[in-house]
């Protein structure tokens, strides 16, 4: 369903990004402490607030494209499945994400994209290759070692090639609402459907919990600072 490391029912197939856990937001600002907050001893002087984290403005052009994905892509599976159910989310997911991940590059200067767990995936430019290959197999660890797939995240500065800033990659979990199109028990008019669309599709037979792949998102030069 189809645009060094430092860390799709069909209804939320990225709540990271996207995403799935479309939102983990690792770039948080510090807000300085209210007049209820000021601690004062007994000499009456009070506790500076928190210092404020520095301007971020790469990372922060990766998360917003991440979360714009994400979220326009799940309102319109959310409209789809609430209008024809699970039949409807996969067309959505054929000739609407591509759409969608198009507009969200040009209006944010990124590239982004989804990657599939080796042999896991539904479309075929969704096969992971080397640096998303390389992230995806240490997210795959960490969820085996008892990590949440959807916490997943890396954010990447260094050795990138000339005219690259940033990457970013995130965990995709696989929700309850996943299932119906990527779970062990795909109803077989889905199934059929997905098939006609995804010939060689290997993304089904997950479980809620599952890593699925990642959504990463790309920060070329020009737009860095």
């Amino acid at each position: 369903m189809t645009p060094h490391p430092r860390r799709f029912a069909a209804l939320s197939v990225l709540t990271l990004i996207v995403l799935s856990g479309c939102a983990q937001d690792t770039s948080t600002v510090a807000a300085p402490a209210s007049p209820s907050e000021v601690v004062t001893g007994p000499s009456e002087q009070s506790v500076a607030p928190p210092a404020v984290a520095a301007a971020d403005p790469d990372l922060d052009r990766a998360k917003a494209a991440a979360q714009a994905f994400s979220g326009q892509l799940r309102g319109r599976l959310q409209a789809a499945m609430a209008e024809g159910g699970p039949l409807n989310a996969v067309e959505v997911c054929h000739t609407e994400a591509p759409r969608i991940a198009g507009t969200v590059m040009a209006e944010h200067g990124v590239r982004l994209g989804r990657a599939a767990l080796p042999g896991r995936n539904r479309h075929p430019a969704q096969a992971a290759d080397d640096w998303r290959l390389t992230t995806l197999e240490r997210f795959r660890q960490a969820v085996t070692e008892g990590g949440a797939a959807g916490e997943q995240v890396t954010v990447m500065r260094e050795g990138l090639p000339d005219g690259v800033a940033l990457r970013m990659m995130r965990g995709i979990a696989t929700e309850p609402g996943c299932l119906a199109c990527h779970g062990q028990d795909v109803a077989a008019p889905v199934r059929e459907a997905i098939l006609a669309r995804y010939p060689d599709d290997r993304a089904t037979g997950f479980a809620v919990g599952d890593l699925r792949g990642a959504l990463w998102v790309e920060v070329p030069v020009s737009y860095a600072n």
